[in-house]
């Protein structure tokens, strides 16, 4: 029995499928050939092929070795362009984040060239065998097959000539990271605009409702809002996901809570857990901290021995302290109001603002601790962000707390006393913004350091 779980399990798989598009040309490209070959020699086709005869074919043999030659150039191009996918996810994989193939393999522009190669050989093939002869010594040429193979060949290598731009520009980095970062921004900022939309702040105490254990082990990654909505107000109920989106859960770990017991009510709890989408691979738009996570991925990756691109990690850098100024304004608590005007029914943990900045800057900050140039713009990153937060006093505190770790880091890292006093003039201008916070770093960063 399908679940509306396991639809979109495999409805995702197969979309994120690299044959999903040129298995749907293919079929089309078929269909087509199929409809070609029926009217090929109905009368109002026939007039037709009398007026444009001078781009026609008359002759069997000039016929077979068209097709045969388009056959043959096509699955070439084909082969090539394939080619060109493995490698480009190759060095993707092994430059960027592996993280970021799911987005580069669902590239509907490249789907749909492939799929175009197959769909203008599969034609070609089906032109070529319905050339046979009609018993009385002529031949029945598909003429006006021939002349659409024709135009699907001269169009496949116009799309050479796209596909070989598109995948050379696709594997840039800084292609990469500007796509990362409008598609996330984009997601933030459609989260911002419902909560705008349908302000909400009278959340209730979530700890004295009762938990709904998972029955299935997995990444949590979504939610049927809209079936699950139904469900609550059918029964009365509320929803509270307890958990981040992305965490890993297993049999038997509480990551729902509802405000009745259902405890006793298998039937409904089945129900409810069934809306719950579980996979592996990470998509921007299932939510923005993916595309936070593998900004700061890439970030890491530029600060290895074998890239070594710091330039791409301040980049980046930039990039995520953006994104978390962003962020500044979404609720902890997401919210749905399908199915309901008065309350909402389904209740969302965000990722904290102590979360992201945990999960995003920890990896950069213990890989590029010995960088002078990389910490100056961690520390000023934080500057920009204390800057926009300043109203905010639970963000600037969590900052506060991590610029700690920063200069602790730094302090027993960087010896060189002109890095020391670039850090310095950084944590300086931190002290202008929070006077005695950030003379306290001052401090703390002029400290002898002592191994704990």
């Amino acid at each position: 029995m399908f679940t509306p779980r396991k639809l979109a399990e495999k409805n995702r798989e197969l979309i994120s499928s690299i044959g999903f598009y040129p298995s749907l040309l293919a079929v089309a490209f078929f269909v087509f050939a199929l409809i070609t070959t029926a009217l090929e020699y109905a009368a109002p086709v026939a007039h037709f092929k009398e007026f444009i005869a001078i781009v026609l074919v008359d002759s069997e043999e000039n016929a077979r070795t068209i097709l045969s030659v388009l056959i043959g150039s096509i699955i070439s191009l084909t082969v090539f362009s394939f080619s060109m996918v493995m490698i480009v996810l190759n060095n993707a994989s092994a430059g960027l984040s592996p993280r970021v193939l799911p987005g580069l393999i669902t590239r509907k522009s490249h789907q749909l060239v492939l799929g175009f190669y197959l769909g203008s050989i599969i034609y070609a093939i089906i032109m070529l065998i319905n050339i046979r002869s009609m018993g009385d010594g002529e031949m029945a040429i598909p003429a006006l097959g021939v002349l659409f193979s024709l135009l699907f060949g001269l169009i496949s290598l116009g799309l050479f000539v796209f596909f070989i731009h598109s995948i050379s520009h696709a594997i840039q980095v800084d292609n990469v990271l500007n796509d990362l970062f409008k598609n996330t921004k984009n997601e933030m900022q459609n989260i911002i605009k419902k909560q705008h939309e349908q302000p909400f702040d009278g959340f209730p105490d979530f700890s004295s409702w009762h938990n709904l254990p998972s029955t299935k082990e997995g990444y949590f990654k979504g939610v049927h809002s809209g079936k699950l909505c139904s469900l609550c107000q059918q029964h009365d109920l509320k929803i509270y996901i307890a958990v981040k989106q992305g965490f890993f859960t297993v049999k038997g770990f509480p990551f729902l809570k509802c405000n009745k017991d259902l405890s006793e009510d298998e039937e409904i709890r089945d129900a409810l857990l069934s809306c719950f989408i579980f996979y592996v691979e990470e998509y921007i738009s299932d939510h923005y901290r993916y595309g936070l996570t593998q900004i700061s991925e890439i970030a890491v990756k530029a600060m290895s021995p074998g890239i070594n691109d710091p330039g791409t990690a301040v980049k980046a850098i930039d990039m995520l302290s953006i994104l978390l100024i962003q962020r500044l304004t979404i609720c902890d608590v997401n919210y749905s109001f399908k199915h309901s005007q008065k309350e909402p029914l389904l209740y969302i943990h965000e990722a904290s603002f102590d979360e992201l900045l945990h999960d995003n800057f920890t990896p950069i900050r213990n890989y590029a601790k010995t960088d002078g140039y990389v910490m100056v713009n961690v520390l000023e990153a934080f500057k920009n962000i204390l800057f926009r937060s300043s109203d905010n006093q639970q963000a600037t505190e969590s900052l506060f707390t991590y610029l700690e770790a920063i200069v602790d880091d730094v302090r027993s890292s960087i010896s060189n006393p002109f890095d020391r006093q670039r850090i310095i003039e950084m944590l300086e201008a931190i002290a202008k913004i929070k006077g005695e916070r950030g003379e306290a770093l001052i401090t703390q960063f002029k400290q002898e350091y002592k191994p704990r």
